[in-house]
């Protein structure tokens, strides 16, 4: 969808070809619902919080994979953590802070379990990776679950928060930064609402460009989950979200278009997120 598209038509033509927001049946999506009711409790992230710290590079849109690879520990550790968490009994927001810091958990674990030392595969893309999204390796809460299980079947659909899309890293180079610091229960509306601000106002996937307001394709493919009545912060069109959080430069942009502009979208770059040299044994 490369056109200029009027944003009054974005509604319907949104999200086309991106997985749907579903929940899953039983297992897991029950333990979510369970906890998002009565759960008071909360979840330690410390473990995954040092590895951000030490090996996010860049404000998070590179990743230092040789460096982790070097030093797992604390990433094993968290997802053996993971793992065993008791999903019934935690809170709302500890949960959603739990299923995202899993995502990016596991996502990470997927890139160093197929380029190491032993494997110096030359993985261009996260998606050179057979089935690495649909795949039910993860264990979390003691269910088996797979990339896409996290995100469209859990995430998006028993939370119904879009600014969620800005803090979920699949390891490319379009994709919104890898948080800096892992997500947290008792902060986590802040960091949400932080992280939605640093990506729509960064020209990096949202300007003003030959007259079309130009987009992160996040937006196109998720598009629905920004504008659907019942999720949260929804409005009625896509600029209409973006406006919130915008530049100056775009927010006049909008405004002068009477909240219509003309929009288009962005190519996606899927490339690694990597850091200089930071593929294991890669010579990067």
């Amino acid at each position: 969808m490369k056109a200029v598209l009027a944003s009054a038509a974005l509604v319907t033509i949104l999200g086309c070809g991106a997985p749907s927001s579903v929940a899953l049946k039983g297992g897991a999506a029950d333990a979510v619902r369970l906890g998002i009711r009565s759960g008071r409790g909360t979840m330690a992230s410390d473990r995954f919080d040092r590895v951000l710290k030490k090996f996010a590079r860049e404000g998070g849109a590179r990743f230092d994979y040789r460096g982790l690879a070097a030093d797992p520990a604390d990433l094993d550790a968290y997802l053996e953590e993971v793992a065993k968490a008791d999903l019934t009994r935690l809170s709302r927001d500890e949960l959603l802070a739990l299923l995202v810091n899993a995502y990016n958990a596991a996502t990470i674990r997927s890139i160093l379990e197929t380029v190491t030392p032993d494997r110096p595969l030359d993985v261009e893309s996260i998606r050179d990776i057979p089935h690495v999204f649909d795949r039910t390796t993860h264990r979390v809460g003691g269910f088996p679950l797979s990339l896409d299980n996290l995100e469209h079947n859990l995430i998006r659909p028993l939370f119904k928060d879009p600014r969620t899309h800005f803090v979920v890293n699949c390891a490319s180079r379009s994709c919104p930064p890898l948080p800096e610091e892992a997500m947290r229960g008792r902060d986590l509306d802040a960091q949400l609402e932080g992280a939605a601000r640093r990506v729509l106002s960064s020209p990096d996937y949202v300007r003003v460009e030959r007259g079309s307001l130009r987009l992160t394709k996040i937006l196109d493919w998720y598009g629905a989950d920004f504008v659907t009545s019942g999720y949260r912060g929804a409005e009625k069109s896509i600029p209409g979200y973006v406006r919130k959080y915008a530049s100056e430069e775009v927010a006049r942009f909008i405004d002068s278009a009477g909240g219509r502009p003309p929009v288009s979208f962005l190519d996606y770059d899927w490339s690694l997120n990597i850091a200089a040299g930071g593929l294991p044994n890669s010579g990067r």
